[in-house]
């Protein structure tokens, strides 16, 4: 028998702010790696001043408590240094994913009230001030921080990590060095004093595949003593190494990981993009014992020709994901060629966290390798009919609601969908398919929109995908439902073959045939190369609606 989780009490972060955890930090291990990214290597005591002087030089140009700012930067210090410092006075985080484009972006500037945004002149390919022109056509011609556009009327000012300036814009270095001047000190402590854990930390926009995306509001209290707990289910300690590749837009990479390590005194490596070569030198030469990631990273890792090669003898555990569709067998080989010893699969959602089931590290792989299993310290969980909102008896699958200190508060300015998104009594409904196991586990089995009602059954796609993916020539399958007038639904495949492999629709529909139940059998299947999909801070998202609709469209 496994261990039990830890224990949220004594929680030494349960009524802190993120800032305040920093400053704690900084005092118990000042010279302690905090962040390692190329060739910079930023102690504790240095993170804490960075975010000091940001904190200072946000003042200085008039920003206050509960201002949205907004981060469009790569995964670099930067973009800490610009969090904490927010966080030390009250300012919100608007986090946004590096691959917007001016769409996603004119959107959120609006939608987020941001008065201030933070971004990079460009990282690799992409070119932020290309991007940022066709969404602020006029910012050339502005005064650096007196913005006064008509469609943002909340903008004032745009700051740009570079070395050259840039035409209406105030340079992140010129921020910083306003931030040291003197008389800033005590205004920051101030504003420091006045921020409080229920106070919003920042807003993670939802990577919806149907529709614009919604900012769900998350507090000090919401994400901070959740941090410090999930670095407690990973057994974190100062030695620690964290290999450190997941966006810092998203609620995993910006907010779960970089709390869990910066808790516990263990050092963040942080490369600026995922590129396979590198994060397996990392690991290797930063001597790299935990790594979270999903199977977009692991699979080019696992195929990479370094592989053999790089010393991975002090990995040690991590978190995986299988957020693109799975690949059979692909985590463990995680576990096995990666090593990886002790990977688990946990569920989370921007709206309550990351890692908000998780596991025990001393439970057995098969379980280690489940998605779920046992609530975070602070979550209810249940197991309902969606249509009924009643709790579902014995192991049947219903939609999974959530209650507790990790829930969102709501979504920003958007209170008729915040309203839907909860019960009346308070639980937050995932829109997600989970059942509970014999021993109590909560298992996520898919999205509940996702279901597909055969003949009155209920079925997951992910059962059906999961046994087209033992298929040799198989890479990855994604089954949709379409409508059907004998079953009501009838379930179709979309397959994408191993490298060289051909397979043919008849092959597959006979491979099904008498080994899964007759109405899980596919109707159709249609070999692709690939499949469309969405942007995602952890990992592009399979957009099958619009695989429903390519279907329809040829029917």
């Amino acid at each position: 028998m496994w261990r039990m989780l830890p224990s949220g009490e004594g929680n030494p972060f349960l009524r802190e702010t993120a800032g305040s955890m920093l400053a704690t930090m900084a005092v118990r291990a000042p010279d302690r790696e905090a962040i390692v990214a190329a060739d910079r290597r930023v102690t504790y005591a240095e993170l804490h001043h960075a975010a000091q002087r940001v904190a200072s030089g946000l003042l200085a140009l008039g920003v206050k408590k509960n201002d949205k700012v907004a981060l469009w930067l790569p995964n670099r210090p930067e973009w800490l240094f610009v969090q904490y410092g927010c966080a030390l006075i009250g300012a919100v985080v608007v986090a946004l994913n590096t691959r917007y484009k001016a769409h996603e972006l004119r959107y959120i500037l609006r939608q987020s009230d941001t008065t201030t945004l933070f971004c990079a002149d460009h990282s690799g390919p992409v070119d932020y001030l290309e991007i940022l022109g066709e969404v602020l056509p006029t910012l050339r011609e502005a005064n650096p921080g007196e913005l006064d556009v008509e469609d943002f009327p909340m903008l004032r000012r745009v700051i740009v990590d570079a070395e050259d300036p840039y035409p209406g814009c105030v340079r992140l270095r010129d921020l910083l060095e306003d931030g040291d001047a003197p008389e800033w000190t005590g205004a920051r402590s101030t504003a420091a004093g006045a921020v409080q854990p229920e106070d919003p930390f920042t807003i993670l926009y939802t990577s919806g595949t149907t529709s614009f995306p919604k900012g769900a509001v998350m507090s000090h209290l919401n994400c901070l003593p959740h941090g410090w707990w999930c670095g407690e289910v990973m057994r974190l300690t100062e030695a620690d190494r964290v290999l450190h590749a997941l966006p810092l837009s998203g609620t995993w990479g910006g907010v779960c990981i970089p709390l869990a390590t910066f808790t516990h005194g263990a050092a963040l490596i942080l490369p600026e993009t995922f590129e396979p070569g590198l994060a397996l030198r990392l690991m290797e030469t930063e001597r790299v014992t935990v790594w979270n990631g999903v199977d977009s990273m692991a699979v080019p890792m696992l195929e990479h020709p370094d592989l053999a090669r790089r010393d991975r003898s002090r990995l040690r555990t991590g978190g995986f994901a299988a957020t693109g569709g799975g690949v059979q067998g692909l985590f463990e080989a995680v576990v096995q060629r990666l090593g990886l010893r002790l990977a688990f699969q946990p569920y989370g959602m921007t709206e309550v966290n990351a890692m908000a089931l998780v596991h025990d590290l001393d439970e057995p792989p098969e379980s280690l390798a489940l998605p779920g299993v046992w609530p975070a310290d602070g979550l209810e969980v249940r197991v309902v009919d969606p249509e009924t909102g009643q709790d579902q008896p014995g192991e049947r699958e219903g939609e999974l609601w959530l209650r507790g200190r990790l829930v969102t508060r709501g979504y920003y300015e958007k209170p008729e969908e915040t309203a839907r998104a909860f019960s009346t009594d308070g639980w937050f409904k995932t829109g997600d398919l989970a059942m509970r196991d014999g021993k109590g586990r909560v298992i996520f089995r898919g999205r509940l929109r996702e279901v597909l009602r055969i003949s009155h059954f209920m079925v997951a796609p992910g059962e059906i995908e999961d046994y087209l993916q033992t298929h040799p020539k198989v890479l990855q399958a994604f089954v949709i439902g379409v409508p059907d007038a004998r079953t009501n639904e009838a379930a179709v495949a979309y397959v994408i073959p191993r490298p060289g492999a051909t397979v043919t629709e008849d092959e597959l529909i006979a491979y099904c045939r008498g080994r899964i139940a007759s109405f899980k059998v596919p109707r159709h299947v249609r070999v692709v190369a690939d499949v469309p999909r969405t942007p995602s801070p952890h990992g592009d998202k399979v957009q099958k609606a619009r695989l429903r609709e390519m279907f329809l469209a040829e029917s």
